[in-house]
């Protein structure tokens, strides 16, 4: 009796901490939410899906700092407002595919010595083209905002989520098929995970 007291006392210990730890994160996702919004309305923003900008600015933070990545994109002066928000994604899909790529090659590099330059060129061009085409279908703003500047067109700001186990998924498939095209799947293959487990902690 007296050790499922003291059992039932961790758990609920442990269950306090982890309240805890919650009602932080929401608090400070709360805070950040405050300072991105009054930046928004001040830039003359509107944000495009419906709902309340604050609550919707809120889960977006505490998205990320659960360890999901944000991308960010923007775009300026297009010439309709579908235009603007199409260019704004892609233009996020196209800086997370090149910080992969750089990313990537810091990890060749040091890894394999035996590598040529051009060998390592090859694979992280291969790399960046097939993540930004893996990722496209599932990268999908969280957060979408919209501006006319009249005569000078639209611009727009995308927030995104990339899911840690997708986007995992997506960098490792990825450079396998990086490594194919670039007849090294073989060679270096078995390295794949390093690359890609240890090269990505800075960017969750």
């Amino acid at each position: 009796m007296k050790r499922i007291i003291i059992i039932a006392s961790m758990l609920l210990v442990a269950a306090s901490s982890l309240t805890a730890q919650t009602k932080h994160e929401i608090k400070s996702a709360k805070t950040e939410a405050q300072a991105a919004v009054r930046t928004i309305k001040k830039q003359k923003f509107q944000m495009v899906e419906l709902g309340d900008l604050q609550k919707r600015m809120e889960q977006y933070f505490v998205k990320v700092n659960s360890g999901n990545t944000q991308v960010v994109g923007m775009s300026e002066g297009c010439t309709t407002a579908n235009l603007a928000k199409l260019t704004a994604l892609n233009n996020a899909i196209a800086e997370y595919s090149s910080n992969a790529g750089g990313t990537v090659r810091g990890r060749i590099t040091s890894d394999a010595s035996t590598m040529t330059e051009n060998q390592i060129d090859a694979i992280v061009a291969a790399y960046e083209r097939i993540i930004y085409k893996e990722l496209k279908g599932e990268l999908v703003p969280y957060i979408t905002l919209l501006r006319s500047k009249n005569k000078d067109g639209y611009d727009a700001r995308v927030y995104c989520i990339v899911d840690v186990e997708s986007a995992h998924n997506a960098r490792m498939k990825a450079m396998e098929l990086a490594l194919e095209e670039s007849k090294l799947a073989e060679k270096y293959g078995s390295q794949i995970s390093d690359w890609i487990d240890e090269g990505f902690e800075k960017l969750k």
